[in-house]
């Protein structure tokens, strides 16, 4: 059943629009209310409940009511999953003998299969299960997206906005709609990721403390300052960069003992993305210098908590030179074998 505004087909008397995919649930839902508002040629017959406050008797009265001139009425229940099993029961019951000229449309997740208000949906009206990509299908999925919007994205420059934006396809949409905007017909390169789309603290130190490992000097200190703009607090970054500069030494001491880095890595809580990352980052580093990396951050530590006067940003700043400059001998040393 289409659910578009254009289309002649009879809405069916329920709907159950549910799923993974935030995106296209509201998407079907804006639909829905297009088409009603087509038909009846005014909104006075859209209805809105949220089940967490309002039960289905309300809801089953406003979808009993008649509705304003020809067309249908459209009852829309948020969060339809929340109800109890007294009220899915009572809206089970109601779709026995739906009215004519009434559509119960049912938004969200928590509704069963195997659940008798499920059943009810299935066997009168329409089921809409739309499932978001999974996490390694999600860099496709903002290929496509912005292909939608004609804008020509690479396959790295959509990973990179995946991973500033996550898993939440809302925040990637919005992001393309700003880059569509901002960049016209040419190709998005990273640059433009960076400097337009939106980057939380926590993704600026993952980059961070990403840029220590790899020993980019320029990299640590252009995300260490945007970090600063962004008023993150010096002590959280601190703490981001000790666990790290700390799994790196344990991950070095493992492979100095035989072990596998990886799996030491696995073991210490990384998961197997970041896992390979550390192993490969503790060849920048000798343990003696992860060692002196890790004393440096101890002095760190006491400076925040007042052990002298120095601003605390600038106490971070300088333990962030201090341990860059760790990297310089083991680098020069790898360039000229």
């Amino acid at each position: 059943m289409s659910l578009n505004a254009k289309s002649k087909e009879p809405l069916k008397p329920v709907y159950l629009i549910t799923g993974s995919d935030e995106t296209k649930v509201e998407k079907a839902m804006r639909r829905l209310k297009q088409r009603v508002i087509r038909d009846s040629g005014t909104d006075l017959n859209i209805d809105v409940f949220d089940a967490r406050e309002q039960m289905a008797p309300e809801v089953i009265q406003a979808a009993s009511t008649l509705p304003f001139g020809d067309g249908p009425r459209l009852v829309l229940v948020m969060h339809a999953g929340a109800w109890g099993k007294a009220d899915k029961d009572a809206v089970s019951v109601f779709l026995t003998a739906p009215p004519h000229g009434s559509v119960l449309a049912l938004i969200g997740s928590g509704i069963k299969r195997n659940e008798a208000l499920f059943k009810a949906v299935d066997a009168v009206g329409e089921v809409l299960a739309f499932e978001a990509p999974r996490h390694a299908g999600l860099a496709r999925w903002t290929r496509d997206q912005a292909r939608g919007l004609g804008l020509k994205l690479g396959q790295s420059e959509a990973r990179r906005l995946v991973f500033l934006c996550g898993s939440d396809q809302r925040s990637i949409l919005s992001e393309l709609e700003k880059l569509s905007a901002r960049t016209g017909s040419d190709p998005v390169g990273m640059d433009e990721i960076d400097s337009l789309c939106w980057s939380s603290p926590e993704t600026r130190i993952w980059d961070l403390t990403d840029a220590l490992g790899a020993g980019d000097r320029r990299a640590a200190f252009r995300q260490l300052e945007a970090l600063l703009d962004a008023h993150a607090e010096p002590a959280a970054v601190f703490y981001s960069i000790t666990r790290h500069v700390r799994t790196l030494a344990q991950v070095a001491e493992a492979a100095g003992r035989g072990e596998d880095p990886v799996q030491t890595a696995l073991d210490l809580g990384q998961k197997p993305f970041p896992a390979r990352k550390l192993a490969q980052q503790r060849l920048n580093f000798s343990l003696s210098q992860l060692r002196e990396a890790t004393s440096i951050l101890a002095g760190l530590d006491a400076d925040l908590k007042g052990r002298n006067d120095m601003r605390p940003d600038l106490a971070l700043e300088t333990a962030v030179a201090r341990i860059m400059d760790l990297m310089a001998p083991l680098r020069s040393s790898a360039q000229g074998r």
